[in-house]
């Protein structure tokens, strides 16, 4: 009979082979789906995609490259610059910034993307840094007032305009 410490040690030896295993294979993470073209990949943990249902003669359902991706990112961060800007020159000293300025690394963002009827991509990006347990990667959220917690832009992709709009307080 082998002794608890001989099958302790085989235990052991299994259970450090199976972990090793599959930790060796895991290189990328799984929330890493899309990269740039040379570049950072983009943590689509915070992103879903939203596909528009409706085909209209003056908008259909396109779909998003990692260019798109890309531009989008650069895009929400002049409008969270803009914004902060001005929220910046509203606030008193007293004022804790952190409750008025937007960081874009505290939302998640619902992508929709379509062709506006010039044939140009269009983007809608709803921003929102609560979810109400409600699964945002596929269900719309939309919410009344909330301050900026919630903010939605509209952006063409072609000729880098948006427009934007963040929800007011209750």
């Amino acid at each position: 009979m082998k002794s608890c410490w001989q099958l302790l040690s085989k235990g052991c030896f299994v259970i450090f082979t199976i972990v090793s295993l599959i930790s060796c294979q895991q290189t990328n993470s799984p929330n890493l789906q899309y990269s740039y073209d040379n570049g950072p990949e983009i943590d689509t943990s915070y992103i879903t995609i939203i596909p528009f249902e409706k085909n209209t003669a003056f908008r259909k359902p396109a779909q998003l490259t990692s260019t798109d991706l890309k531009e989008i990112d650069k895009i929400l961060l002049k409008f969270a610059e803009d914004y902060n800007k001005h929220i910046l020159s509203l606030l008193s000293p007293n004022d804790d910034k952190k409750n008025f300025l937007i960081n874009l690394k505290d939302y998640k963002r619902q992508y929709t993307p379509t062709t506006n009827s010039k044939g140009e991509k269009e983007v809608v990006i709803y921003c929102m840094c609560h979810t109400f347990n409600v699964d945002w990667k596929k269900e719309r959220i939309d919410v009344e007032d909330g301050g900026k917690c919630y903010f939605m832009l509209k952006v063409n992709l072609k000729t880098k305009d948006f427009e934007s709009s963040v929800n007011g307080e209750a």
